[in-house]
Formats: C-alpha cells, sequence, structure tokens
C-alpha cells in the first residue's frame, strides 16, 4: 500500500460532518479501489484540508477524486515519519500544522534541518508528533502540538528554515 496525501484549498468552507453528495460519490469511488481514508486535517477556517489515504497506488486516488467530482490542489505520494523513542499525542486544542515545499533534498540535509528545528521548537514549547514527507523530497507537512502559531513561525525563522504556510487544525476521522 501506498501513502496518499490530498491537499485542498475551496473557496467555500468544507463540511466533513454534512458529506455532499460529490463527497459521497468521491468516499464511493475510493472504496471501489481498495482505498482507506486515514484521517484529515481540516483548517479552523474550513477552507484548506489535508486528507491521508492508504491506497494501492497514488493514482487510484487521482482517478477517485475526478470520478467522484471532488475538488483537490494537489494529490501526492508520501511517507510517514515519527519520533523514534515516543509517540505523542495529538493535543486538539493545540493542534497546528506547518507545510513547507524545497527543492529536492538529501537525508543528510533532512537530519541537519530537523535537529535544528526540533531544538527552536523544544525552547517554545512546540511538541513534533508526526510529518509527512513527499517520496520526491520536495514537500513537508508536519503536525504539531503547539500553544498558537506565532511560535511556530518565530521557531522555523530562528531555525533559518522556510515554509509556505502555518494554521490551526481539527482532525477528522472517518
Amino acid at each position: 500500500m501506498s501513502l496518499a496525501i490530498v491537499e485542498t484549498f475551496a473557496d467555500s468552507p468544507l463540511t466533513p460532518e454534512s458529506p455532499t453528495d460529490t463527497d459521497l460519490r468521491v468516499l464511493a469511488c475510493l472504496a471501489e479501489r481498495n482505498v482507506t481514508w486515514r484521517y484529515s486535517l481540516l483548517s479552523r477556517d474550513r477552507l484548506r484540508a489535508i486528507c491521508t489515504f492508504d491506497a494501492p497506488d497514488i493514482e487510484s486516488v487521482r482517478e477517485s477524486y475526478r470520478k467522484g467530482g471532488g475538488i483537490f490542489s494537489r494529490i501526492w505520494a508520501g511517507e510517514l515519519i515519527q519520533p523514534q523513542d515516543i509517540q505523542p499525542r495529538r493535543n486538539p486544542s493545540m493542534l497546528k500544522v506547518i507545510e513547507s515545499t524545497y527543492p529536492p533534498f538529501e537525508q543528510e540535509e533532512w537530519n541537519e534541518v530537523s535537529s535544528r528545528t526540533l531544538s527552536c521548537y523544544a525552547h517554545r514549547g512546540i511538541e513534533w508528533v508526526r510529518s509527512y514527507l513527499s517520496l520526491d523530497r520536495t514537500r513537508v507537512i508536519c503536525e504539531l502540538n503547539a500553544p498558537d502559531t506565532q511560535s511556530i513561525r518565530e521557531a522555523q525563522h530562528r531555525a533559518g528554515v522556510s515554509f509556505d504556510r502555518v494554521w490551526s487544525a481539527t482532525i477528522v476521522k472517518p
């Protein structure tokens, strides 16, 4: 199975608790292709969603969204990266997401940047929960427990690591 990430920017608020006909068509198409929805991260303004799936391949997810008429901004294959010693739990009141896009990078670069960033996070009371890294090593989405988005921005700036956006999230499960 592959790990598929679906990113969506919407013009109007997304409502996962009240699925639309389009949502139901997409879910049916995903089921036909043996794709399993893991969970989604929804921005507090409901205009941004990141959905994670286990799928036979990424094209199955892309075809399901297209056939069902679902909206998406980007679909990509990724790998899950988690802390090795402990598995932090998401704190629903502190859950934040940071997204970054980079030129392709090597494992050594990832290790060095991660070490620098995690050190800055620790000084600001930020806990890394997990990350998704695109297989082409150009896209990173991290889940964090943090008091606010500003503390994440400050930590990233202090570490000298760029990012695209940071936002407060709620988790949506099947």
